[in-house]
């Protein structure tokens, strides 16, 4: 079995220093066929510079660690090629991480720290000294890179391969969304600017964004490849209205039945929230009857002062569709009727026991007006009691500026932000950046998301079942834990049939676990995150679930014994000894733990649906 030690002493650089001296010693020393045992001398010197050079080459990449930077017109250009060469996007330079490499990573952690090849310490300590540093950096550094001096991470995990390659990632695998992982600060928002990037610069798809964070960094990018790919940039942010356009979340959906779900599953789980969603559902069925199109501040309107009106008006409606003509004077009359037995009966008291004695109690009603004539006749102190808990979360979502753009007036001429939706968007082919201000208003902004992304599973389910051509819509999502539920698991699961490539992104696993509330939920959504970029990580937890995902490979390792014996019937200097050198397999994860702990800034793995393995260094956009 081959095995190759990158750690011994450089022998070659004795022969490289002594042959100059013997090739010229030849020539001058007249011997016959001197030029030629001079010409063999140089091919040697050359086949030493050679190994000299691989090895320092191999120390230097090891001992320094670098950030890449990129031109946007170099990126867009390298985007074109791959795009038309192997229909994938560009995620920075790197290599396919294989069995050498993990033997390379085992050798080096196994070493002293202080036993790893580096430049010389006493470079760094006179002025004279840097600049000869600089100066060898300079020679081995890798085109537009700089030095990076954060103390984050070690520098032998992107230099133990000296051929770097364009990483690739195919578009026909994104359509298994796409799990980013890192612990603050390792480059995920970086990332996601690559992504972004060219996403926006190829036509066909759709670009729709959820950033919990709002980073400012990553909208201006967003921003400027709109304007230099001449796509529609659409900015929502609850905290900036004045830059906001204004987005409806109820505008989409299939079954009515949805809307009171977006807002019922913003509450925690119980009767409160059951009878939350009882009342909005009777509630929107209602304003349906009637023409009206239900909004976040129509449902907290009747949710506050109570569905009578709705009631009536729905009540006129059905008693003129069922030939009642002259249920005016029926309801007088029962009205007058019932105030001699009871004090305070309403009109619409009197419309609704004329519905319930003429066509209810004959099986002839209608369900809307069973369920709001339930509702209008519960015990009033009780009603408000009970939705009360949903009270507070309509409040906040429904008045004041945030109702404005979540909840838009058509008919408001003095209010000249744009009004969408996410079938508009879609349709439009736009780029929407959902900037949420999570940090000042983090309950206000977690609901803001999670009915944002069920109006994008509405939109998603429509595509899927009715839409012929199906759109390509990229759905980025940082910090899921921030806005997951139950209509992104959906997404994930049936997204890619209607054409959607999700990207989400988590800290640790223990993020989702805590919003899901167990750990079937959360196993549930990695399961549909086939592949996974993974930066650098804190939580064990989830680098040995990667580190598992990855699989196994096996390594080569140098056992090596000695010993010496003596005996009492030897003479004093009579001995005997033995040493034994043996190399055996062992089994190892292919990517392991402790590696993805030590990932540099921007460095990641990234695993493809089960295939190749890569690691790589995004770049940073400049320009």
């Amino acid at each position: 079995m081959n095995y190759i030690n990158h750690f011994r002493p450089i022998y070659e650089f004795r022969p490289l220093i002594v042959w100059p001296f013997a090739i010229v010693g030849i020539l001058v020393s007249g011997m016959p066929y001197g030029w030629a045992f001079a010409l063999a001398g140089l091919v040697l010197l050359v086949a030493r510079g050679i190994q000299v050079w691989r090895a320092l080459s191999f120390r230097m990449a090891i001992s320094t660690k670098w950030l890449s930077r990129i031109l946007i017109g170099k990126l867009l250009e390298t985007q074109r090629q791959m795009r038309v060469r192997e229909d994938s996007m560009f995620l920075g330079t790197g290599f396919e991480w294989t069995q050498k490499h993990t033997q390379i990573a085992h050798d080096i952690l196994r070493m002293p720290v202080t036993d790893i090849p580096s430049l010389p310490k006493w470079l760094n300590r006179t002025q004279t000294g840097r600049k000869v540093e600089a100066r060898i950096e300079g020679i081995f550094a890798p085109s537009d890179s700089v030095r990076d001096r954060m103390p984050q991470g070690a520098s032998w995990i992107h230099g133990m391969e000296p051929k770097k390659v364009r990483v690739p990632f195919h578009y026909k695998a994104m359509g298994g969304h796409t799990l980013v992982g890192g612990t603050t600060g390792s480059g995920k928002t970086r990332t996601y600017e690559v992504i972004s990037t060219q996403v926006i610069h190829n036509p066909k798809d759709v670009l729709i964004i959820v950033d919990p964070k709002n980073d400012d960094d990553w909208k201006k990018r967003v921003e400027k490849e709109c304007a230099r790919a001449g796509r529609k940039f659409l900015y929502f942010n609850q905290a900036k209205p004045h830059e906001s356009i204004r987005l409806n979340p109820l505008e989409n959906w299939s079954q009515p039945s949805e809307i009171p779900s977006r807002i019922a599953q913003l509450m925690e789980e119980g009767p409160f929230r059951d009878f939350a969603f009882l009342f909005i559902d009777r509630a929107v069925k209602g304003e349906l009857y009637v023409g009206d199109k239900p909004n976040l501040r129509s449902i907290l309107k009747y949710a506050q002062s109570g569905i009578g009106a709705l009631l009536d008006r729905c009540l006129r409606r059905f008693f003129v569709e069922n030939g009642l003509s002259n249920w005016e004077e029926l309801t007088v009359a029962q009205t007058v009727k019932d105030s001699v037995r009871k004090n305070d009966v309403s009109m619409v008291d009197g419309m609704a026991k004329l519905y319930t004695d003429r066509f209810a109690a004959n099986d002839l009603g209608h369900e809307t007006i069973d369920g709001l004539i339930a509702t209008h006749t519960h015990d009033r102190e009780h009603y408000m009691r009970i939705i009360a808990s949903a009270l507070p979360l309509l409040q906040m979502l429904a008045t004041g500026e945030t109702g404005l753009m979540l909840a838009p007036k058509a008919d408001d001429f003095e209010d000249d932000r744009e009004i969408w939706d996410i079938d508009k968007i879609i349709k439009q082919k736009a780029v929407l950046y959902m900037g949420l201000d999570s940090l000042s208003n983090n309950i206000v902004q977690k609901a803001i998301a999670s009915m944002a992304l069920s109006d994008v599973a509405a939109v998603c389910g429509s595509i899927y079942n009715f839409y012929a051509e199906k759109p390509d819509v990229v759905l980025i999502i940082d910090e899921i834990a921030e806005a997951i539920n139950e209509q992104v698991i959906q997404i994930l699961n049936k997204g890619r049939g209607a054409g959607f490539k999700a990207f989400v992104a988590f800290q640790a696993r223990a993020d989702l676990e805590a919003k899901l509330g167990n750990a079937a939920k959360m196993l549930q959504v990695l399961g549909n995150l086939n592949n996974q970029i993974i930066l650098r990580l804190e939580d064990s937890d989830t680098a040995k679930w990667f580190s598992d995902k990855v699989g196994e490979t096996a390594i080569r390792v140098i056992n090596i014994s000695n010993s010496t014996n003596t005996s009492t019937e030897s003479h004093a200097m009579e001995f005997s000894g033995s040493q034994s050198r043996t190399l055996q397999l062992e089994k190892v994860p292919l990517i392991p733990m402790p590696i993805i702990h030590k990932l540099p800034n921007l460095q990641y793995f990234m695993r493809i649906s089960g295939g190749a393995v890569y690691q790589g260094r995004i770049p940073i956009i400049e320009g």
